[in-house]
Protein backbone atom coordinates (compact mmCIF):
# COMPACT_ATOMS: atom_id res chain seq x y z
CA UNK A 1 0.00 0.00 0.00
CA UNK A 2 1.33 3.29 -0.87
CA UNK A 3 1.74 5.91 2.38
CA UNK A 4 -0.82 8.68 2.42
CA UNK A 5 0.48 11.90 2.07
CA UNK A 6 0.90 13.59 4.93
CA UNK A 7 -2.38 15.96 5.79
CA UNK A 8 -1.52 19.85 5.11
CA UNK A 9 -0.74 22.21 8.30
CA UNK A 10 -2.02 25.37 8.35
CA UNK A 11 -1.14 28.58 10.03
CA UNK A 12 -2.63 29.11 13.51
CA UNK A 13 -4.31 32.55 12.78
CA UNK A 14 -7.43 31.63 14.84
CA UNK A 15 -7.07 35.07 17.04
CA UNK A 16 -4.98 37.39 14.67
CA UNK A 17 -8.18 39.38 14.59
CA UNK A 18 -9.96 41.33 17.24
CA UNK A 19 -13.59 39.39 16.26
CA UNK A 20 -11.94 35.90 17.38
CA UNK A 21 -13.92 32.78 17.37
CA UNK A 22 -14.89 33.64 20.87
CA UNK A 23 -14.56 30.73 23.53
CA UNK A 24 -12.13 27.83 22.81
CA UNK A 25 -13.92 24.38 21.54
CA UNK A 26 -12.38 21.72 19.66
CA UNK A 27 -14.17 22.43 16.28
CA UNK A 28 -13.55 22.50 12.98
CA UNK A 29 -12.13 25.81 12.82
CA UNK A 30 -8.99 24.61 15.70
CA UNK A 31 -8.67 21.16 13.95
CA UNK A 32 -7.88 23.07 11.14
CA UNK A 33 -4.70 24.46 12.61
CA UNK A 34 -4.10 22.82 15.49
CA UNK A 35 -1.02 21.00 14.35
CA UNK A 36 0.76 24.74 14.07
CA UNK A 37 -1.05 25.09 17.85
CA UNK A 38 0.63 22.88 19.29
CA UNK A 39 3.93 23.54 17.78
CA UNK A 40 4.43 27.07 18.88
CA UNK A 41 2.40 27.55 21.85
CA UNK A 42 3.03 24.28 24.13
CA UNK A 43 6.62 24.42 25.16
CA UNK A 44 9.32 21.69 24.14
CA UNK A 45 5.99 20.25 22.21
CA UNK A 46 8.46 17.70 19.96
CA UNK A 47 10.98 17.02 22.67
CA UNK A 48 7.85 15.96 24.81
CA UNK A 49 5.74 13.95 22.13
CA UNK A 50 9.71 11.80 22.18
CA UNK A 51 9.83 11.00 25.55
CA UNK A 52 6.61 10.16 25.41
CA UNK A 53 7.22 7.41 22.89
CA UNK A 54 10.33 6.20 24.89
CA UNK A 55 8.54 6.23 28.21
CA UNK A 56 5.28 4.35 26.67
CA UNK A 57 7.24 2.15 24.44
CA UNK A 58 9.48 0.61 27.38
CA UNK A 59 6.34 -0.24 29.52
CA UNK A 60 4.08 -1.39 26.64
CA UNK A 61 2.98 -4.60 26.52
CA UNK A 62 2.20 -7.17 23.83
CA UNK A 63 -0.78 -8.33 23.65
CA UNK A 64 -2.22 -5.31 25.77
CA UNK A 65 -3.73 -1.60 24.99
CA UNK A 66 -1.68 1.27 24.86
CA UNK A 67 -4.68 4.47 24.72
CA UNK A 68 -3.32 8.38 23.77
CA UNK A 69 -6.50 10.19 25.61
CA UNK A 70 -7.40 13.38 24.20
CA UNK A 71 -5.81 12.38 20.97
CA UNK A 72 -6.58 15.67 19.08
CA UNK A 73 -5.00 15.52 15.00
CA UNK A 74 -3.21 12.25 16.08
CA UNK A 75 0.62 13.40 15.81
CA UNK A 76 1.37 11.02 19.29
CA UNK A 77 -0.40 8.57 18.29
CA UNK A 78 1.05 8.53 14.62
CA UNK A 79 4.44 8.69 16.66
CA UNK A 80 3.15 5.81 18.84
CA UNK A 81 1.83 3.44 16.01
CA UNK A 82 5.78 3.75 14.88
CA UNK A 83 7.36 2.86 17.92
CA UNK A 84 5.38 0.60 20.00
CA UNK A 85 6.18 -3.59 20.03
CA UNK A 86 4.22 -5.99 18.09
CA UNK A 87 0.61 -7.30 19.36
CA UNK A 88 0.31 -4.04 21.15
CA UNK A 89 -3.95 -2.26 20.58
CA UNK A 90 -3.05 1.10 19.75
CA UNK A 91 -6.23 3.12 20.75
CA UNK A 92 -6.80 7.19 20.20
CA UNK A 93 -10.00 8.63 21.79
CA UNK A 94 -11.25 12.32 21.20
CA UNK A 95 -14.31 14.09 21.73
CA UNK A 96 -13.80 16.08 18.79
CA UNK A 97 -15.23 14.37 15.75
CA UNK A 98 -13.40 17.14 13.40
CA UNK A 99 -10.12 16.18 15.65
CA UNK A 100 -10.46 12.33 14.70
CA UNK A 101 -11.00 13.02 11.30
CA UNK A 102 -7.19 14.51 11.05
CA UNK A 103 -6.10 12.20 13.30
CA UNK A 104 -7.46 9.53 10.82
CA UNK A 105 -5.54 11.24 7.93
CA UNK A 106 -2.48 10.91 9.61
CA UNK A 107 -2.80 6.77 10.45
CA UNK A 108 -4.22 5.75 7.36
CA UNK A 109 -2.35 3.77 5.43
CA UNK A 110 0.77 4.51 7.34
CA UNK A 111 0.64 1.63 10.24
CA UNK A 112 -1.59 -1.43 11.78
CA UNK A 113 -3.27 -2.15 15.02
CA UNK A 114 -4.59 0.90 15.68
CA UNK A 115 -8.58 2.52 16.19
CA UNK A 116 -9.67 5.86 17.06
CA UNK A 117 -12.75 6.84 19.20
CA UNK A 118 -15.07 9.25 19.59
CA UNK A 119 -15.86 9.46 23.53
CA UNK A 120 -16.50 11.86 25.81
CA UNK A 121 -13.38 11.33 28.45
CA UNK A 122 -15.53 12.79 31.67
CA UNK A 123 -18.35 10.58 30.09
CA UNK A 124 -18.58 6.54 30.18
CA UNK A 125 -15.70 6.05 28.62
CA UNK A 126 -13.73 3.36 30.61
CA UNK A 127 -10.50 2.27 29.21
CA UNK A 128 -9.58 -1.89 29.42
CA UNK A 129 -7.15 -4.00 29.24
CA UNK A 130 -3.70 -1.14 29.28
CA UNK A 131 -0.21 -1.44 29.89
CA UNK A 132 0.48 2.51 28.88
CA UNK A 133 -2.13 5.31 29.02
CA UNK A 134 -1.26 8.47 27.85
CA UNK A 135 -3.03 12.23 28.92
CA UNK A 136 -1.07 14.64 27.14
CA UNK A 137 -2.68 18.37 27.76
CA UNK A 138 -6.01 16.73 28.48
CA UNK A 139 -7.07 16.95 31.57
CA UNK A 140 -6.68 20.40 32.64
CA UNK A 141 -9.93 20.68 29.84
CA UNK A 142 -12.04 18.48 32.47
CA UNK A 143 -14.06 20.55 35.41
CA UNK A 144 -11.51 19.84 38.36
CA UNK A 145 -13.87 17.90 40.37
CA UNK A 146 -14.30 15.10 37.76
CA UNK A 147 -10.70 14.58 37.08
CA UNK A 148 -10.31 12.61 40.24
CA UNK A 149 -13.03 10.60 38.88
CA UNK A 150 -11.22 9.51 35.32
CA UNK A 151 -7.97 8.90 36.68
CA UNK A 152 -9.78 6.67 39.09
CA UNK A 153 -11.46 4.30 35.65
CA UNK A 154 -7.79 4.42 33.92
CA UNK A 155 -6.45 3.00 36.89
CA UNK A 156 -9.04 0.39 37.13
CA UNK A 157 -8.94 0.17 33.28
CA UNK A 158 -5.09 -0.89 33.43
CA UNK A 159 -3.12 -3.66 33.96
CA UNK A 160 -0.47 -4.39 36.75
CA UNK A 161 2.54 -2.49 36.35
CA UNK A 162 1.26 -0.44 34.05
CA UNK A 163 2.14 2.87 33.37
CA UNK A 164 0.25 6.74 33.14
CA UNK A 165 2.04 9.37 31.41
CA UNK A 166 0.39 12.95 31.57
CA UNK A 167 1.62 16.29 30.99
CA UNK A 168 -0.33 19.65 31.86
CA UNK A 169 -0.23 23.57 32.03
CA UNK A 170 0.46 24.04 35.53
CA UNK A 171 0.14 26.77 38.50
CA UNK A 172 2.72 27.63 40.64
CA UNK A 173 3.09 26.06 44.44
CA UNK A 174 3.71 29.73 45.74
CA UNK A 175 1.32 31.47 44.15
CA UNK A 176 3.45 34.59 44.06
CA UNK A 177 5.72 33.39 40.85
CA UNK A 178 2.31 32.91 38.79
CA UNK A 179 2.73 36.22 37.29
CA UNK A 180 6.23 35.59 35.93
CA UNK A 181 5.21 32.09 34.79
CA UNK A 182 2.39 33.46 32.72
CA UNK A 183 4.96 36.19 31.69
CA UNK A 184 7.52 33.82 30.70
CA UNK A 185 5.09 31.81 28.88
CA UNK A 186 3.87 34.65 26.82
CA UNK A 187 7.74 35.86 25.92
CA UNK A 188 7.54 32.01 24.49
CA UNK A 189 4.93 32.91 22.56
CA UNK A 190 5.57 36.21 21.01
CA UNK A 191 9.08 34.72 20.06
CA UNK A 192 7.08 32.08 17.96
CA UNK A 193 5.40 34.81 16.41
CA UNK A 194 2.46 35.34 17.96
CA UNK A 195 0.79 39.27 18.26
CA UNK A 196 -0.04 40.87 21.64
CA UNK A 197 -3.46 40.69 20.07
CA UNK A 198 -3.74 37.13 19.61
CA UNK A 199 -2.09 36.18 22.70
CA UNK A 200 -4.91 38.26 24.95
CA UNK A 201 -7.47 36.70 22.57
CA UNK A 202 -6.20 33.62 23.12
CA UNK A 203 -5.92 33.71 26.83
CA UNK A 204 -9.54 35.37 27.17
CA UNK A 205 -11.02 32.20 25.13
CA UNK A 206 -9.36 29.82 27.78
CA UNK A 207 -10.43 31.58 30.51
CA UNK A 208 -12.51 28.96 32.49
CA UNK A 209 -12.01 26.21 29.86
CA UNK A 210 -8.51 24.96 30.66
CA UNK A 211 -7.62 25.55 34.94
CA UNK A 212 -4.36 24.69 35.63
CA UNK A 213 -3.63 23.14 39.16
CA UNK A 214 -0.21 22.96 41.11
CA UNK A 215 2.08 20.26 40.82
CA UNK A 216 1.16 19.11 44.42
CA UNK A 217 -2.28 18.82 43.10
CA UNK A 218 -1.66 16.82 40.24
CA UNK A 219 0.29 14.74 42.15
CA UNK A 220 -2.24 14.08 45.11
CA UNK A 221 -5.05 13.23 42.54
CA UNK A 222 -3.14 11.00 40.54
CA UNK A 223 -2.00 8.93 43.81
CA UNK A 224 -5.48 9.07 44.90
CA UNK A 225 -6.77 7.30 42.33
CA UNK A 226 -4.62 4.26 43.64
CA UNK A 227 -1.36 4.76 41.35
CA UNK A 228 2.04 4.43 42.97
CA UNK A 229 5.59 6.03 42.60
CA UNK A 230 4.03 9.16 40.53
CA UNK A 231 7.53 10.98 39.03
CA UNK A 232 7.99 14.27 38.12
CA UNK A 233 9.66 13.67 35.03
CA UNK A 234 8.99 17.12 32.64
CA UNK A 235 9.25 20.84 34.16
CA UNK A 236 9.27 24.00 31.88
CA UNK A 237 8.02 26.80 34.13
CA UNK A 238 4.42 26.40 33.72
CA UNK A 239 4.48 23.34 32.29
CA UNK A 240 5.43 19.66 34.13
CA UNK A 241 4.87 16.26 32.75
CA UNK A 242 4.73 13.65 35.07
CA UNK A 243 4.36 9.36 35.75
CA UNK A 244 2.99 6.60 37.56
CA UNK A 245 2.34 3.09 37.40
CA UNK A 246 -0.46 0.98 38.70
Amino acid sequence: MRPASPPEKHADDLYRTGAGPGRFEFNQAVARVFDDMLERSVPLYRECLSATVGWAARYARPGSRVYDLGCSTGSLAAALANALPGGVHLVGVDNSPAMLEKAREKLQGRCTGWELIEADLAGNFRPTDASVVVLNYTLQFLPPHRRGELLKKIHQGMRDGGLLLLIEKITAENPEYDETLTALYHDYKRERGYTELEIARKRDALENVLIPMPPAENRTLIAGAGFRAVELFFRWNNFAGFVALK
